[in-house]
């Protein structure tokens, strides 16, 4: 009896320090500052190493391409942005109030955090699974249940593919009349038609409906241009970081491209040499001997953040090493689940370690979740291509048209195959958009 007490004992703790490990590294810069604080006022054996304040000469390695705010300033706004509605939790909020099982429930939670900037879910349903890790056990056609039932949340057109798909979810939400199922016909067919001139769509779109009467046409496109085209509009951002600080640094030195941890991400602890030194070595009450363990353990865990964030960032380089030198058309197709494989831990470690992690190079400064980018469909024998490095070579493309003769999407397609990047007009509409490129007529200036 005594021996499977001491067993069970035992594996408490293990599971404990596990689950305290996993939860630091989960963690953002600015929760793990927070956490550190709430240890240092319950835990007198632990207090912050002396170093030198961080400035900001210290921490410009490279000027990320996004503005950064700090000190008073962003404290000020992280204030102001904290009172703010996050659109990601208004989603969750919402499971609650729907008729979902568990199960349902859990994979709903987990598509409303796979939705983009703009509120939709523009990663494919197989994409979300390959970036699942495997111990979820999630198929298919449970997400796409719960995807169905995420599309019935408020604000209509949350979780679409794309803007058509949005526009038509809330359009279908609308009472019955004459002008719904006119623009449920625009959108599906004659989206591209309208443009800034009125007089020019609407004549276009009669041609597409010539049973249409003109004055039904009319309240249908006023219906259209009433909807919201980002469903996620309104909503304070759910990151909200003013003052992005890198966990590592990426530099070029003549052996290669090489990583090094920044030590300013990272909380500085110690134990506390004085109360340590006061500590009599042996008749410890079993309060102190608790609180000298969770020390260590607190420590230990910040260590283990540091080496994994680091291992996962090597990974990275290795495989992403034509990204840093060339940039985004260099990416390659990367997957979570083959680094986890690689570096022999679970596949919600990796997760852990790229969520809210940060990557600074002479590009600027990246996300680690940035670098794990699906491959685009290709026909078979083909090497794989990142969707990253398509939608740059995209930009690319467009960037040095003629305007006076735009590409259209089929011809878009064919540059992109003499690129050695076979895919089709669709995927290319499809990343257009996401891109917000207009179509070809859009881009057409006057010769």
């Amino acid at each position: 009896m005594t021996l499977l007490g001491i067993k069970l004992k035992q594996t408490q703790q293990l599971n404990q320090r596990l689950q305290q490990s996993l939860r630091v590294l989960q963690m953002s810069g600015i929760e793990l500052e927070r956490e550190v604080e709430n240890w240092l006022s319950d835990n007198p054996l632990l207090e912050r190493k002396d170093t030198d304040e961080f400035s900001d000469a210290e921490f410009s390695h490279y000027t990320a391409p996004t503005r950064q705010i700090g000190g008073d300033e962003g404290e000020d706004m992280l204030s102001n942005i904290a009172g703010e509605q996050d659109f990601n939790q208004y989603l969750h909020a919402q499971v609650c109030e729907h008729p979902l099982s568990d199960q349902e429930s859990a994979c709903v939670h987990i598509l409303i955090d796979s939705l983009d900037e703009q509120g939709y879910l523009s990663d494919s349903i197989e994409d979300i699974l390959d970036h699942t890790p495997l111990e979820w056990m999630l198929d298919e056609a449970m997400l796409k249940q719960a995807l169905t039932a995420l599309k019935k949340f408020d604000p209509a057109g949350v979780a679409a593919a794309d803007l058509n798909e949005s526009l038509i979810l809330q359009i279908e939400r609308l009472g019955e009349c004459a002008a719904k199922t006119a623009a449920l016909h625009i959108v599906r067919n004659a989206l591209d038609s309208i443009d800034g001139n009125r007089s020019q769509t609407l004549a276009r779109i009669k041609k597409r409906l010539p049973q249409t009467d003109s004055s039904t046409l009319e309240a249908a496109l006023d219906l259209i241009a009433s909807l919201n085209p980002s469903p996620a509009a309104g909503f304070a951002s759910s990151t909200p970081t003013p003052y992005i600080r890198p966990d590592v640094w990426v530099e070029e030195s003549k052996d290669g491209w090489t990583v090094s941890f920044n030590e300013d991400s990272l909380p500085p602890l110690q134990m506390n040499s004085e109360y340590c030194e006061l500590m009599p070595s042996e008749g410890l009450s079993p309060e102190w001997k608790e609180k000298i363990s969770e020390a260590k353990q607190r420590i230990d865990s910040l260590e283990l953040r540091k080496a994994t964030v680091v291992l996962l960032a090597e990974y990275i380089v290795k495989h992403q090493a034509d990204f840093f030198t060339f940039g985004e058309i260099g990416l390659v197709p990367l997957m979570m689940k083959d680094a986890a494989a690689e570096l022999g831990v679970a596949e919600s470690t990796v997760s852990r370690a790229a969520n809210q992690k940060y990557l600074s190079c002479p590009r600027g400064v990246f996300a680690l979740r940035y670098f794990f980018t699906q491959a685009v469909q290709m026909e078979e024998g083909k090497e794989a291509v990142s969707q990253h490095a398509v939608k740059a070579a995209l930009s690319q493309l467009v960037g040095s048209e003629d305007k006076r003769k735009p590409y259209s999407d089929e011809a878009l397609a064919n540059l992109l195959a003499f690129r050695g990047m076979e895919v089709s007009r669709r995927t290319v509409a499809k990343y257009r958009e996401s891109l917000e490129i207009p179509a070809a007529h859009k881009r057409k200036t006057a010769e």
